[in-house]
């Protein structure tokens, strides 16, 4: 009884107004939300190529790999690895045209870590991946870290240089991969 009084109240208001009533529907999402959720669908994609629309990061490949990594390196929970000790691996690791120095100060000469780090900012929304302590040729290095993390080269957004030139930021938590790689070349 209230609901059919209610429609024949709009129904009479809206033909004294003389315009049309819409229904307005809220959507699951918000814009953002689906953004983020269809920008790797292949529908997507697909439209994009065909209007060419498609953001950098997709359409940019990675760079080859240069280096290849020739130590294999066993990676504890906490991410220790202990660096190579054989001679030729520690020459094959001479050549390279760059170099990370573990950390040190540690107590009675143990080896330290490897310098990547994971960092998470504004409230827990942002992680972001920290490599430091890099010599050498950059970049090589660079180059190297975007084959192997399959990063773009026209994407300049997702890896950043911080001002001392020794400290990379990556977006995302990368940890794994990248100490992977640094240890897989011996360092």
């Amino acid at each position: 009884m209230l609901s059919s009084l209610i429609q024949s109240s709009s129904n009479k208001l809206s033909q004294i107004s003389g315009t049309a009533t819409s229904v307005f529907t809220r959507s699951k999402h918000s814009k953002t939300q689906i953004k983020r959720i269809f920008k790797q669908h292949p529908a997507f994609i697909r439209v994009a190529k065909r209007d060419n629309f498609l953001p950098k990061a997709i359409t940019s490949e990675p760079p080859a790999l240069t280096h290849q990594p020739f130590f294999e390196a066993n990676i504890l929970p906490n991410g220790w690895s202990a660096p190579p000790q054989d001679e030729d691996i520690l020459k094959k690791r001479q050549e390279l045209p760059f170099s990370v120095k573990r950390t040190g100060n540690k107590p009675n000469h143990a080896v330290g870590f490897l310098p990547v780090y994971s960092q998470t900012r504004l409230g827990g929304t942002k992680h972001t991946t920290i490599v430091k302590k890099i010599s050498g040729d950059k970049e090589a290095f660079l180059n190297d870290l975007r084959a192997i993390l399959g990063i773009g080269v026209e994407d300049q957004d997702s890896i950043r240089i911080r001002a001392s030139g020794s400290t990379y930021e990556i977006n995302g938590n990368r940890v794994r991969e990248v100490k992977q790689w640094l240890a897989g070349l011996g360092f």
